[in-house]
């Protein structure tokens, strides 16, 4: 008797959740969009990715969504409307239990800026990605030369990353250089003088070195003793001052 009674409230139980699910979803086909909540994750300050942005991207897209039924709203469509802008990552969309289109977006993270001697010009992220300069305007590091999309990916991503993330490098290095050598050079904010990486290997143990050299070295002499600092020495740290060399 008491297994009986048990299944029966069993049932009972699964026959409400069935209706209940059945009617939630008759009353979201039914709901209308009653507002649009866009969400900007990681965002920079002063970002070029701002909710007028995404507004501007729905807009050209014909994306009208407030007033429309909820039903009638393709999620998967604008999800990929939005992730084929070059200047967001990721981009999620659903709808809320008040109604609301709910837009959440991930903007990519330029952290280099790439003036190639044949006057081609574009932004970098960490990894590698591309993104047109057209009229937004980012405070970053500069890399000019003799550079080349490819070499770009392979060579100043990693480093640009590098310098970027660190506080103190992404306050003191203003510019990357490339010589038609290929060779990288770094301008500092602070000091007159200009830094030889060399090649790219190993940039974290030269800049090591450097600090190094600023720590015990530069804050005794000064900071404008040398006009070359040359790190691509195996093991050294090579100083030029006007006409003379020295070894440190």
């Amino acid at each position: 008797m008491k297994v009986a009674i048990k299944i029966i409230l069993l049932l009972l139980v699964v026959g409400y959740l069935i209706f209940a699910v059945a009617e939630f979803t008759q009353r979201t086909e039914e709901r209308i969009c009653e507002a649009v909540d866009i969400q900007i994750a990681d965002s920079l300050e002063g970002g070029f990715v701002t909710t007028d942005y995404i507004h501007g991207i729905l807009t050209r897209n014909k994306v009208f969504a407030e007033g429309m039924k909820l039903s009638g709203i393709d999620i998967q469509g604008l999800e990929e409307i939005l992730r084929k802008d070059p200047y967001i990552d990721s981009a999620s969309c659903y709808c809320s239990a008040a109604s609301h289109l709910c837009i959440y977006v991930i903007p990519q993270r330029p952290i280099l800026h790439v003036i190639q001697n044949n006057g081609e010009n574009y932004y970098l992220d960490g990894n590698g990605t591309t993104m047109p300069v057209d009229n937004m305007n980012i405070d970053l590091c500069v890399a000019t030369g003799n550079i080349t999309r490819d070499y770009a990916r392979k060579n100043l991503a990693e480093l640009a990353r590098f310098i970027s993330e660190d506080e103190f490098w992404d306050k003191q290095i203003e510019q990357i250089h490339v010589t038609d050598r290929k060779v990288i050079e770094l301008y500092p904010r602070v000091g007159e003088q200009v830094i030889i990486l060399g090649t790219p290997e190993n940039f974290r143990g030269k800049l090591e070195n450097l600090m190094t050299f600023y720590k015990n070295g530069l804050n005794k002499t000064g900071w404008n003793k040398y006009s070359v600092i040359n790190l691509s020495f195996d093991g050294q740290i090579v100083c030029t001052k006007k006409n003379n060399t020295k070894n440190i």
